[in-house]
C-alpha cells in the first residue's frame, strides 16, 4: 500500500536530503507521524523504532544542575567569578536535553555561550581563543584560506544546528534544498549583492564547517582530586550544499556533526527562547548577553556580584578600554531587558549584582518553534 501524500510527501523530501532508512524512521516518528502509518513502508524496523518519547514541558526541559560548577556553561559569571574548579567533568557539563524541544524554544551549545565566537571578522588569524575561568575555548580552521566564523551568522548557525540535533537526536542536521531555503528557514530575508545576506550566510556556513574547537576544562573529582579534561572535535565530519534554488534538485543541503561534538551538544545544550533571538539577532553582544543572563540567572541560588573587569573579559572581544565595553554592554543590557524583563540585574559602579529570578522560559512564552 503506497504511503498518504502528506507522508510521501515527507519521506520524499527526507531522501532528497539523503537520511537514511533509519534517520527518516526517526525523523517521521518526531514528526508525529502514527507508528502504525509508518510500519508498513519500513520492514525489518522493531516495534521500538516507531515509539514517541513524550516531549516535557517548558520547566522540565531546561537543564538543571543540583550546585552551580564555575565551569557550568550556564553561567559567564560561574567560570570568571569562581577560583575553585568543577567537582566532576559531569558537573561541568549540562544535563541530558529532551528528545525534541518544545514550542518556541531553540538550543544553544554551552561552551559557546562561555566563550563566543569572535564578534567581528578575525581577518588572517587561524586560531581564536577565549579563556573564562576554568574554561579555555580555542577555535581553529581546516581551511586558512576561508577563515574564521563570527558575529551574528555564527551564533544562528551554530543556535540552528544545536537545535536540531537535539530535536532529532541525530548529528544529520538538513539545511534546506539551496542555501535560499535555508535562510527561509532561519526566518532571514534573503538578499543579494556583495554584502547580501545570502553571499554572507554562504561565507559563514563554509566557515563553520572548516571550524575546529578545542575545549580545555579543569576538573575536580569527590576526593579533591583535580585534572584537566580536554575536548576537541571538528564542527562536521562532512557536507553537501547546494547553492542555486533549482526546485528539482534530487538532493538538499545537510551537513554531519562530529560524533565528538555531537553527543557534546547533547549533554551540554542551554535552552533560549526563539523569539528573542530572533529579535536580538542585529547584535552579537546582544545575543551573547541573553543567553549569558538566562542561562546564568537560571542556576543562581543567591544574589552574585560580576565586576566590569570580569564581564569584559566574558564579552570584550574588540574593547581596548573598560569603558568602551561598559558603555556598549549597557547598551546591550538595556536591549536583552525588553525580551527578558524577569532578569533581576542591578548596574552597579564596580560592576552588575546578579539576582535570583523567575524563570525566562515557561509556558506563556509567545513564541515558535524553529
Amino acid at each position: 500500500m503506497p504511503p498518504g501524500p502528506e507522508l510521501f510527501a515527507l519521506m520524499q523530501r527526507y531522501e532528497a536530503a539523503g537520511y537514511s532508512r533509519a534517520r527518516m524512521v526517526a525523523q517521521l516518528v518526531a514528526d508525529g507521524v502514527a507508528a502504525a502509518e509508518l510500519i508498513p513502508h519500513f520492514p525489518g524496523f522493531p516495534p521500538s523504532a516507531f515509539e514517541r518519547v513524550p516531549v516535557p514541558g517548558p520547566r522540565a526541559v531546561t537543564p538543571r544542575l543540583p550546585n552551580p560548577a564555575p565551569t557550568s556553561a550556564s553561567a559567564s559569571a560561574s567560570a570568571t567569578l569562581s577560583t575553585t574548579p568543577v567537582t566532576s567533568t559531569a558537573a561541568a557539563g549540562e544535563a541530558a536535553v529532551p528528545v525534541a524541544p518544545v514550542e518556541g524554544i531553540s538550543f544553544h551549545y554551552v561552551p559557546l555561550i562561555q566563550c563566543s565566537f569572535p564578534h567581528a571578522d578575525p581577518c588572517e588569524l587561524s586560531s581564536f581563543t577565549r579563556k573564562n575561568g576554568w574554561l579555555e575555548l580555542t577555535l581553529g580552521t581546516t581551511r586558512p584560506d576561508t577563515g574564521l566564523p563570527y558575529g551574528v551568522p555564527a551564533r544562528l548557525l551554530t543556535i540552528y544546528c544545536a537545535s536540531e540535533a537535539v530535536r532529532t537526536r541525530s548529528p544529520e542536521i538538513y539545511l534546506g534544498r539551496s542555501v535560499h531555503e535555508f535562510l527561509r528557514m532561519l526566518d532571514v530575508p534573503v538578499t543579494r549583492g556583495e554584502r547580501g545576506n545570502l553571499r554572507v550566510y554562504a561565507n559563514q556556513l563554509l566557515r563553520l564547517i572548516h571550524c575546529t574547537l578545542s575545549i580545555d576544562e579543569n576538573i575536580r573529582d569527590a576526593t579533591g582530586r583535580t585534572g584537566l579534561h580536554i575536548r576537541q572535535a571538528l564542527f562536521a565530519d562532512e557536507a553537501r550544499l547546494w547553492w542555486d534554488e533549482d526546485q528539482g534538485v534530487s538532493h538538499g543541503s545537510s551537513l554531519q556533526l562530529s560524533s565528538v561534538l555531537f553527543h557534546s551538544i547533547l549533554e551540554r545544550s542551554a535552552p533560549l527562547s526563539t523569539r528573542a533571538i530572533k529579535l536580538l539577532r542585529k547584535s552579537p553582544m546582544d545575543l551573547d548577553v541573553y543567553a549569558w543572563l538566562v542561562h546564568r540567572l537560571f542556576h543562581l541560588s543567591r544574589p552574585s556580584n560580576v565586576t566590569w573587569q570580569q564581564l569584559s573579559e566574558q564579552f570584550g572581544h574588540a574593547y581596548a578600554e573598560l569603558r568602551q565595553f561598559r558603555r556598549f554592554f549597557l547598551d546591550s543590557l538595556e536591549r536583552v531587558r525588553v525580551v527578558y524583563p524577569e532578569a533581576r540585574a542591578s548596574v552597579t559602579e564596580t560592576g552588575l549584582l546578579l539576582m535570583p529570578s523567575k524563570p525566562h522560559l515557561d509556558k506563556r512564552l509567545p513564541s515558535r518553534a524553529r
